[in-house]
């Protein structure tokens, strides 16, 4: 075979115009496209904040190629100059009750909470004990008949704890044994003289221990006065109020919480009222204009806080805040922009002692800043500037009501609590959305006990008829049943039309017919939550999909100079979701075998 020769046939096809080297010795090629994406792979930042080093000479050279070696032209902070004005709230509006004059005395949260004590038997029991211990033994033993007689207990009352254990049995032991002492408040109140009859020789030290009792009994429980309203509002299940500070012999700043249900009054809780009417008082004070304050200088220091990362690269750290471990999930924004707060910001911050009394409302007219080289630089407000500016920004500020996007200068530090003990629920109700009977229930999940604390109210209801009783000996498959019922603590709330509107409803409190009882006796709530006089109504936003659960307990805390306060308050939180009652009417359903 003749070998080829590539010259020959390049020449030749060359003079025949045919490129034989580009059609069939052509190189293939392959086009790819990369993109950059910003997604993370891990949730674990521990080797991405480690620093590694592999080369610490390479490290030096990148450092003083970006300048990091050289020193900044820049001063430290070493004074400040601040100017203040200040204005302190002097009065306060519950609800639709009447103004009244406010201090620091008492907390803001236990006079906006408090209500009336309820007299469980337990506590008439206790009082009429403690009044029996300021008697000496002998006028013990002299008047304690005179007592139990003209204080009696209410005999045959055994109906009214039915599904209460622990306080019937109080009921059945104390019932002949001791006396009311509710009824022995009210005398001594009046004139104890007029129900018992005491010698004039013991009339001093009865009377001692009579207001010894009523001095016991107003210290121990805060109430709000006798026949006054509460703050709270059933349509809205929040606490409403009002509050307010001179500004001149002519004006106010009038705060209002509409929507305090939390059981922390903070500065958040509060919008101010730019044209709201000022806050009357039965004695108010003389109000005079503010004084004009001096400025004041301080030393600023740097803001630190544990864990801290050190200015300098290579020093060292106290572990005492490791953000590597952060738990953030990819899509976790807001912790990623924490940590980078904390990470590459936190030391431009700078701390400014300043020391203000509680109830102040107080607005910061102007700050200046001198460094070490003399220069003075005025700090503005962050949220000063254009409203077309969307770097505006504000915090702490509070909000002017019905104005969205509008605040107040002015930071609030209300007379707030900052620890409680809470005790156990005196009474639990979860308002809960029933799509199927198209309704709402509110089930008192927890009810006062005459023992004085909450019981399981599931377990204190009578379910007689809940579940329809077999028919036996009926030779038929099926039966008609009429209607079911509920547990005596499902309290019915139904939709009703707003006066004047086709479309938007509230919730009206309502009530099931006793299944055992006389053909017009309807169940009643056993708690205070769900009584009212009617109507009775819950505004439609307040039950969402998710229900809400109020509560109320006991709450008890300390205040200036050791000072203790002793109260019933509520609070209103997320529900658990909707429920199904199982109630029907008019059913054919088969016949249990």
């Amino acid at each position: 075979m003749t070998p080829l020769n590539l010259q020959t046939v390049f020449q030749n096809s060359a003079a025949a115009g045919v490129n034989l080297f580009a059609e069939r010795y052509r190189e293939p090629s392959i086009t790819a496209y990369n993109r950059l994406e910003p997604r993370a792979r891990t949730e674990d930042f521990s080797r991405s904040l480690r620093a590694e080093v592999r080369d610490a000479l390479w490290m030096l050279t990148r450092q003083w190629q970006m300048g990091e070696l050289e020193a900044e032209d820049a001063g430290s902070a070493i004074d400040a100059r601040l100017l203040t004005s200040q204005i302190h709230l002097d009065r306060v509006k519950l609800g639709d009750a009447a103004s009244q004059q406010y201090n620091e005395n008492i907390p803001l949260e236990t006079m906006v909470e408090r209500e009336t004590i309820p007299f469980t038997h337990a506590l008439k029991v206790q009082i009429a004990h403690f009044f029996l211990k300021l008697h000496s033994p002998a006028l013990r033993d002299k008047y304690i008949e005179d007592y139990r007689k003209a204080f009696k207990f209410a005999q045959d009352r055994e109906g009214e704890f039915r599904g209460q254990v622990n306080g019937l049995n109080l009921y059945t032991a104390t019932k002949d044994r001791d006396f009311d002492g509710e009824e022995l408040l009210k005398a001594i109140r009046a004139d104890l003289g007029t129900k018992v009859a005491i010698d004039p020789g013991d009339l001093p030290a009865v009377m001692n221990a009579a207001q010894l009792l009523r001095e016991w009994f107003q210290r121990q429980y805060s109430q709000p006065p006798e026949g006054s309203k509460t703050a709270w509002d059933p349509k809205r299940l929040t606490y409403r109020f009002r509050t307010a500070a001179p500004l001149s012999a002519e004006g106010q700043m009038v705060l209002a919480a509409d929507r305090y249900h939390e059981g922390r009054l903070d500065w958040y809780s509060f919008e101010a009222e730019p044209n709201a009417l000022p806050i009357p008082t039965d004695n108010p004070a003389p109000v005079l204009p503010p004084p004009v304050e001096p400025p004041m200088s301080f030393l600023p220091a740097a803001a630190t806080f544990k864990g801290m990362p050190n200015p300098r690269f290579w020093e060292m750290e106290d572990r005492q805040v490791n953000f590597g471990k952060l738990n953030a999930k990819t899509t976790d924004h807001l912790l990623l922009v924490f940590a980078e707060m904390g990470l590459v910001y936190g030391n431009d911050w700078f701390v400014i002692p300043y020391l203000m009394p509680v109830n102040t409302l107080c607005e910061i007219k102007g700050l200046v800043i001198t460094d070490v080289f003399g220069d003075r630089t005025l700090v503005r407000a962050a949220n000063e500037g254009g409203d077309n500016d969307w770097q505006r920004w504000s915090m702490f500020n509070l909000s002017n009501k019905g104005e969205m996007g509008q605040y107040n200068r002015q930071f609030l530090l209300p007379a707030s609590l900052t620890s409680t003990l809470e005790g156990e629920p005196l009474e639990q109700v979860n308002f809960m959305r029933d799509e199927m009977a198209n309704m709402v229930w509110a089930i008192e999940e927890t009810i006062p006990d005459a023992t004085g604390v909450g019981i399981n109210g599931h377990e204190a209801a009578d379910r007689t008829g809940v579940d329809p009783p077999p028919i036996i000996g009926s030779p038929a498959n099926i039966r008609y049943l009429l209607g079911t019922t509920v547990p005596e603590n499902w309290i019915p709330f139904l939709p009703v039309h707003i006066e004047g509107s086709d479309q938007d409803i509230v919730f009206q409190r309502a009530a099931m017919p006793k299944f055992a009882g006389s053909p017009h006796e309807v169940v009643q709530a056993k708690g205070v939550l769900l009584k009212g006089a009617p109507p009775y109504l819950v505004d439609e936003e307040e039950i969402p999909a998710a229900g809400s659960l109020v509560r109320r307990s006991y709450q008890r805390t300390r205040w200036y100079g050791g000072r203790t306060f002793l109260w019933i308050g509520r609070q209103r939180e997320t529900g658990r979701g909707q429920g199904h009652s199982n109630l029907r009417f008019d059913q054919i359903e088969p016949l249990k075998k």
